[in-house]
């Protein structure tokens, strides 16, 4: 609990015909981080036995099954999309995962399965899927014509005549509505004469533009009208006024619209039968894939292929034997010590219970390395106590409480990052209703003064907007004990690695401690003498830097009075709320509502930045105060090769 679980290297020599079933018997067994053996044949014992292993031949088959189950999917995302719940419902009241259950498919059988799935689904997705991609790109073409002909549908002007003839050129536009003269004298002038231009306004800030010229200068004019921001309209196939062109752009879009629900509703019954078969195989060969890529990693002879990995210490012996009876006396496992630095080796958490659960805030910095003190069980009660303390209000720690049961009987049945945020705020809250109940705080000062009941003062154990002084000073004790234990933990830590110098480090601060406290008793010629060895083993811990380690150590005790400020202001805060609401609701007949809605809103918001006001440094004080007295951090999680499901179970 203290440290990571233990480590040993595992290899395994299996006969090259078993090789699949050792991959899958390892990927179900969970328990193997496999390493890449490629690194180990350098070594000179290896170099000469063995090679690396070639990928896996059906690697790239895999990929692309699983590329057309992705297409078919999204198709059936875009034309049928799935519900999806929303972060409050999914966080409060979520529908249970989708759980398909499957056989034992894998290798062929597998990839027979999906093929054969594949060409079945895309037989009866292709014919509609074709027909709705032509409907969608016609009705956006014809959409577009409509739009800009429906601006000139008052015109009487047949669109036949729009167009290149063999010796005149006919040019429709429309623009923002301006003098056109200086337009129709250009045209005039490029025709010689030869040419109609008139304008007539079609709708509101739009006029339309005719411009009749010979063929051979249509090239410029057409360059004029575009240097005038006139927007040519194209005939297309109409040929009949622009009115009548609308009303046949409209019957056809009826069509379409058609066309597109009838294939709509074909792909939407497609993926009503096959989305969660198509999803399960998807999921299947994904696993399949990360038995393929797991070869990479291997080794191998003419007959022989080496595996080697990490494993749990506690679970060697169960999973050798388990492997040698799975592959039937074609493989032989070996266990033995870790042959790389402590430092290399991935590290494995094994917190139990709820101590699980508050690995989270040990993983917001970093995951402890091999060698080092795993935090989580030493941050668990003071990161709660600190909680408590800086919101110092039971109601909030009771909302708080509420918030984390709701979330744990939401999301957290299903979800283990929001079980674990869950039990950390009901854990939080539990803390706080305590501390909260201590210190007074009933939505500050609504319990006692407002609704009268005082005999919540019979539990007030200190008053923080009374006893500030007191409070100050109790803050910074705890301060002091937490710092000393980071302490003890850093000199445990170094111990234990026969690293003595460092170990001193931080032995002064307990000398100047005892120093300090006889100085206070009147006990000075003893005070002095721990005095001067606090100097001694500062001096010889920090050499030219022993000023900063006096001030560092001032600097990081003074910050634990934020424990005290933020309980002031967040008991403070509600005061103020309630005096607000109690000004407020002396206002004739709307005054109560009026109060009735600042206590709510006022008191919600409150709720809200204490609670991340909390969070937030009651972390902080942790990362940088106390994990900075014996914590680096900085391990690689243990990784096992495990088999991922999702939506799959087995049968």
């Amino acid at each position: 609990m203290l440290f990571p679980e233990r480590m040993k290297r595992i290899r395994m020599l299996a006969h090259e015909s078993c090789t699949q079933a050792a991959v899958k018997k390892l990927h179900e067994l969970g328990a193997v981080q496999i390493t890449d053996f490629r690194t180990t044949l350098n070594r000179p014992e290896w170099h000469d036995l063995l090679r690396a292993h070639p990928l896996s031949t059906d690697v790239r088959r895999v990929t692309t099954q699983i590329m057309g189950l992705n297409r078919l999917l999204d198709v059936f995302a875009m034309v049928a999309p799935e519900p999806e719940e929303g972060f409050f419902k999914t966080l409060f009241a979520p529908a249970p995962p989708e759980k398909i259950s499957v056989e034992d498919l894998s290798g062929e059988k597998l990839f027979e399965e999906t093929q054969t799935l594949l060409d079945m689904v895309d037989g009866e997705v292709a014919g509609p899927l074709a027909a709705l991609e032509k409907a969608s790109a016609e009705g956006g073409e014809l959409a577009s014509q409509r739009a800009a002909l429906q601006q000139i549908e008052s015109l009487d002007v047949r669109l036949a005549d729009i167009g290149a003839g063999p010796f005149v050129h006919s040019f429709l536009a429309f623009g923002p509505v301006r003098d056109y003269a200086q337009l129709a004298a250009d045209i005039d002038g490029i025709s010689g004469g030869l040419s109609v231009c008139e304008t007539r306004p079609v709708a509101e800030g739009k006029v339309c533009v005719l411009a009749v010229c010979p063929a051979a200068c249509a090239d410029e004019v057409s360059a004029l009208l575009r240097k005038n921001d006139l927007e040519r309209i194209a005939a297309g196939r109409f040929s009949g006024t622009p009115a009548e062109a609308v009303r046949d752009i409209d019957a056809r879009l009826r069509e379409l619209e058609a066309d597109r629900d009838t294939g709509r509703a074909a792909i939407t019954e497609a993926a009503g039968k096959h989305r969660g078969r198509l999803k399960a195989l998807r999921e299947l060969l994904l696993i399949e894939r990360e038995r393929c890529d797991a070869y990479a990693g291997f080794a191998r002879t003419e007959q022989v292929v080496a595996i080697e990995g990490w494993i749990i210490a506690a679970r060697a012996a169960e999973v050798a034997r388990e492997l040698e009876s799975a592959l039937g006396g074609l493989a032989a496992v070996f266990i033995a010590e870790p042959d790389e630095p402590e430092e290399n080796l991935p590290v494995a958490l094994n917190n139990p219970g709820i101590l699980k659960h508050f690995e989270l805030l040990v993983r917001l910095y970093a995951p402890p390395k091999y060698n080092e003190i795993d935090p989580t069980v030493l941050i668990a009660p003071t990161f709660l106590f600190f909680f408590g303390l800086m919101i110092t209000d039971a109601m909030y720690g009771l909302m708080t409480l509420l918030l984390g049961v709701f979330i744990l009987r939401g999301g957290g049945r299903y979800y283990p990052l929001y079980k674990s945020c869950g039990l950390l705020l009901a854990l939080g809250g539990a803390s706080t209703v305590l501390l909260g109940a201590m210190t007074g705080g009933w939505f500050g000062n609504l319990a006692v003064e407002y609704l009268g009941l005082t005999f919540l003062n019979s539990l007030v154990v200190i008053n923080p907007m009374v006893d500030v002084s007191n409070f100050l000073l109790f803050a910074i004790g705890v301060g002091l004990l937490h710092l000393n234990a980071g302490a003890v933990v850093g000199i445990i830590k170094e111990y234990r690695r026969s690293n003595i110098p460092k170990a001193l480090e931080n032995v002064w601060i307990f000398f100047l401690e005892i120093g300090l406290a006889l100085y206070y008793c009147e006990v000075q010629a003893p005070a002095i003498v721990f005095f001067v060895i606090a100097l001694g083993f500062l001096i010889y811990s920090a050499k030219g830097m022993a000023l900063f380690g006096v001030t560092g150590l001032l600097g990081d005790t003074l910050s634990y009075a934020r424990l005290m400020a933020l309980g002031l202001v967040s008991f403070g805060l509600a005061v103020a709320i309630n005096a607000l609401a109690a000004m407020v609701g002396g206002i004739a007949y709307i005054g109560w509502i009026i109060a009735l809605a600042v206590l709510v809103g006022g008191h919600l918001f409150s709720f809200v930045l204490n609670l991340m006001g909390a969070f937030a440094h009651g972390v902080r004080l942790h990362f940088v105060e106390f994990f900075g007295k014996f914590y680096d951090g900085g391990g690689d999680d243990f990784t096992p090769f495990s088999v991922k499901r999702e939506i799959t179970e087995k049968q």
